[in-house]
């Protein structure tokens, strides 16, 4: 069998699952419905993130350095910008965020949609200042060991709404899950790791951030589906994989992702030259 079959025969499996799981986790999500409250969500209303990348060109300037990171737990954040959706400040860091070259993994947004800017072992700018000398020491180590999330709020109380929440909860649990993190223990506000009001709400309501990381750690315990934790290609699969890198279809990250039809057509473009005209 060669190379280029067995690609291409990935890439079909890849579509029929995505298929499958799509349906499946929006048929749920419409039986589940949404909640109005903090506490109210429930373990087995919870399902796999859906995340989609909007990677940020790397640089200094995009916030995106090239460091390596191996994480050691996440923190949570708030864009402090009320009504702004997640591609608006993913573009705000690419466009260097006024010259700070700030960044993080993930938003969140307005309507529960999810963007991965930065790969989960890189490093992201985005918890690196102390606001007050008690956290200086700590500052000059969180981005290299925290992943960072950011999160799109309506109004200026900074509390998120009921479908950003059910978002966040499923993407923490999942990085959690991936990362073997304790959602007590490994799961940070901005506040705790440098002193910034950040996430707003989540520092003047600390009943809330607590009931956050209670949703967290049922969402793990109620076992949300998660990708394997191997990083790399299959046994299977390895000599298409390097096939796709060298050949410019795939940038060699997430293997064993689910890919959505947008990105398997742009990987088909790709692999048959057509973006070389």
């Amino acid at each position: 069998m060669n190379t280029e079959y067995e690609w291409a025969v990935a890439l079909a499996a890849g579509v029929g699952m995505l298929a499958a799981g799509a349906a499946g986790y929006f048929i749920g999500r419409k039986c589940a419905g949404e909640t109005t409250s903090d506490s109210a969500i429930l373990p087995q209303t919870f399902g796999a993130p859906v995340i989609t990348d909007k990677l940020l060109t790397p640089g200094a300037s995009h916030g995106r350095t090239g460091q390596k990171l191996n994480a050691k737990g996440v923190v949570i954040h708030y864009v402090a910008n009320p009504g702004s959706s997640a591609l608006a400040n993913r573009n705000y860091f690419e466009n260097g965020s006024d010259g700070n070259g700030t960044s993080c993994h993930y938003i969140v947004g307005l309507q529960g949609e999810i963007l991965r800017l930065i790969p989960e072992n890189e490093r992201a700018m985005h918890a690196g200042r102390a606001y007050g000398a008690a956290w200086t020491e700590q500052a000059k180590t969180n981005n290299s060991t925290y992943l960072g999330i950011e999160v799109c709020h309506p109004d200026k109380t900074g509390k998120f709404s009921a479908v950003t929440y059910k978002a966040l909860i499923e993407l923490t649990a999942d990085i959690c899950e991936r990362h073997g993190f304790n959602a007590f223990n490994n799961v940070k506000r901005h506040y705790d790791v440098t002193g910034k009001l950040c996430p707003l709400y989540y520092v003047n309501n600390p009943s809330a951030w607590e009931q956050m990381k209670t949703d967290i750690h049922n969402a793990m315990s109620a076992g949300v589906q998660v990708p394997p934790k191997e990083t790399g290609p299959s046994d299977w699969a390895e000599k298409s994989w390097e096939w796709a890198i060298e050949n410019g279809v795939t940038d060699g990250t997430r293997p064993r992702d689910k890919a959505t039809r947008e990105e398997c057509a742009s990987m088909i473009y790709r692999a048959m030259g057509a973006d070389k005209g």
